[in-house]
């Protein structure tokens, strides 16, 4: 078996964790109350011993349930049994993490600053940590997708909806197995999203949301959808998403097709109304996967792994039993445009307790070639992709 760059991180950070399992937090304030909820989401929070803050005198009690350190614990001599994670605002932040190297600590193995280590996304920190301190299974995200029927015909449409034959609308039953079988295993994901197409065109969305939520919603960080815009949500739809506090990304093309936008601050009040939190996603232009033209064969495997990681796309797809490496290669596939071999994707059917580890390499982005195979003729994701185009550009009929 091949490691990536991201391969050999994860065996390292592993084999750090087994070692140094326990987990002081520097800074006991506002910055360490999200910390420590995020842990308590997490079902890492047993892993905590206590906070280190230089104001432990004023702090007899403790913060939050837990002890504080005076500095001298990590100073007066090198803590060996702990990493530290460093919970402050940035000018205090910059601080002790100079004053951490220079008694020994070393970034992102004795020491991690919060942000980094619990990332929503790419970061490997802390599901590693999970696996190798308690055997939990944490992804950073996945989606499932019950339908891709749209209502719009973007011509640069990363999910190439535009070139679908038609469009497929799973059954209810289906997806939910798809929960089942996905939660059986993961314990925990930090975003979780329905997606589509548009997930307002779903039929049987209601009942989709509503078993997610009451089956599995303590098992997810943030729930989402995302919305293009054009559909005003029922109240019915409405009232199950403020029920399981999920958040929803309202794409906005007004400039591109201005007609077919002019329900969206319909859909913005009736959001507020239900007091559905909502992110406005606004951008001024889409990076183009530009499959088409691209021909990066010529990397190698070598090049071609090396070019995977640096991809680093975060965005992981569950569907049938199956999680697919890459979500944008699995959706060219589904096209007909594009095929995958079989290593480009994880078998759920065939999981158990042993294999655990093997699925979190997976979801990092490490796989038996080090690649998918549209890595081939793909421009990749944004962090690498200097190619650019207009946002929703309406393909011509």
């Amino acid at each position: 078996m091949k490691w990536t760059r991201k391969g050999r991180q994860f065996d390292t950070l592993g084999r750090t964790f087994e070692k140094r399992n326990r987990i002081l937090i520097y800074g006991a304030c506002e910055l360490a109350d999200m910390v420590i909820c995020r842990f308590l989401q997490n079902g890492l929070a047993k892993q905590i011993d206590g906070l280190v803050d230089r104001r432990f005198a004023s702090m007899p009690e403790g913060y939050k349930g837990y002890p504080v350190y005076d500095p001298a614990v990590l100073f007066d001599a090198r803590d060996e049994d702990h990493i530290i994670i460093v919970a402050l605002g940035e000018k205090n932040e910059s601080m002790i993490a100079d004053r951490l190297r220079r008694a020994g600590y070393m970034e992102n193995s004795d020491y991690f600053i919060w942000r980094k280590f619990m990332s929503d996304l790419n970061d490997i920190y802390a599901p590693v940590y999970a696996m190798y301190t308690q055997n939990r299974l944490i992804l950073s995200s996945t989606c499932l997708i019950p339908g891709n029927a749209c209502n719009l015909r973007c011509r640069d449409c990363l999910n190439f909806t535009t070139h679908l034959p038609t469009f497929e609308v799973r059954s209810v039953e289906e997806v939910k197995e798809d929960a089942d079988i996905l939660f059986r295993w993961v314990d925990y994901t930090m975003r979780f999203q329905i997606s589509g197409g548009e997930p307002l065109m779903y039929p049987q969305l209601k009942e989709l949301i509503a078993y997610i939520g009451s089956h599995y919603r303590k098992q997810i960080g943030q729930y989402e959808t995302v919305l293009n815009g054009t559909v005003v949500p029922s109240d019915e739809v409405c009232q199950l998403m403020k029920q399981y506090d999920m958040m929803v990304y309202l794409d906005n093309y007004t400039e591109a097709i201005p007609k077919k936008m002019d329900r969206r601050q319909d859909i913005i009040q009736k959001l507020e109304k239900f007091g559905i939190h909502w992110i406005d996603n606004t951008v001024d232009e889409w990076f183009d996967l530009d499959i088409f033209h691209t021909d990066n064969r010529c990397m190698g495997e070598a090049g071609l792994a090396e070019y995977f990681d640096l991809c680093n796309n975060p965005w992981h797809y569950f569907e049938r039993g199956r999680m697919y490496a890459c979500n944008f290669a699995r959706f060219a596939e589904k096209t007909g445009l594009h095929k995958e071999p079989e290593e480009s994707s994880f078998d759920f059917t065939r999981m158990d307790e042993s294999r655990k580890k093997e699925l979190l390499e997976f979801t990092l982005n490490y796989n038996e070639r080090g690649y998918v195979e549209l890595c081939k003729r793909c421009a990749g994701w944004a962090s690498i992709n200097c190619k650019k185009v207009p946002v929703a550009v309406q393909k011509e009929e």
